[in-house]
């Protein structure tokens, strides 16, 4: 079991401010560090909806799909945990992240074979447009992650849709599973854009989090926490920084 499980705010025990805060995040948090069939299909379904809309090169549908995606949820909850210093839970919230990435590139590229059978398929603007501008989507990523933590923090919990919608999680996973029917020498572009964005959300989330100095009460602990905060984050650090080196390798090799 991890350490660190917060005191209940109905019973009376000294707490600073900041897990106080801590207390209202983890409250707020989701259920998500298990896969349950509602949450498998809503993220199918969500990438579902965005293939069509790359593929029609409709934005609104590609917004749509956005806006039903849950794949922001467990980012969120997985970085809260870990400012608790429940790294278990945290790897459980990473691991359902990345699974469900992977199935959306699965589900995106047995959808883009089947209906290139029936129907032309092309590569759209929006299609190709995930292709390109990783470095820049990293930093927007990291971005978002921080407005994630303050906008929680603040109460302004619905602009959290506007930012799932800002930072786009699922098409570029889409994009991966369209790429490695249509487009197989984009995959890696795709890919790595997908990284980004996934990681550069852990990232800003984590870089609030030690701004806000979130925390368990009991300072040893809060110790442990912020040193693998800070272990983590410096590996999310070196990988996107091995992403970069790499695109930069393939673009101008």
């Amino acid at each position: 079991m991890d350490s660190c499980e917060i005191p209940e705010s109905g019973k009376d025990s000294p707490r600073s401010g900041g897990n106080v805060l801590l207390e209202e995040l983890l409250r707020d948090s989701p259920r998500t560090d298990f896969l349950d069939f509602q949450f498998i299909v809503l993220t199918l379904l969500a990438g579902i909806v965005a293939l069509f809309g790359l593929f029609l090169n409709n934005v609104s549908v590609i917004i749509g799909a956005m806006v039903i995606s849950p794949l922001l949820e467990p980012i969120y909850a997985g970085t809260i945990f870990l400012a608790n210093g429940a790294f278990k839970k945290f790897l459980k919230h990473l691991t359902v992240v990345l699974v469900l990435v992977l199935m959306l590139i699965v589900a995106s590229a047995i959808t883009t074979w089947t209906l290139s059978f029936f129907i032309p398929l092309t590569i759209t603007p929006e299609i190709s447009s995930r292709l390109q501008q990783q470095e820049i989507s990293a930093v927007l990523a990291i971005i978002l992650g921080i407005t994630t933590i303050f906008a929680h923090k603040r109460g302004f919990v619905t602009s959290v849709i506007g930012i799932g919608i800002a930072v786009a999680l699922v098409p570029p996973a889409v994009v991966t599973g369209i790429t490695i029917i249509l487009l197989p020498s984009g995959i890696f572009d795709a890919l790595s854009l997908t990284l980004n964005n996934v990681f550069g959300l852990f990232a800003g989330m984590l870089i609030a989090i030690l701004v806000l100095n979130v925390g368990p009460q009991n300072e040893r602990v809060k110790k442990l926490a912020w040193r693998k905060i800070y272990l983590i984050l410096t590996c999310i650090a070196g990988l996107l920084l091995m992403l970069w080196y790499s695109l930069t390798i393939l673009h101008h090799g």
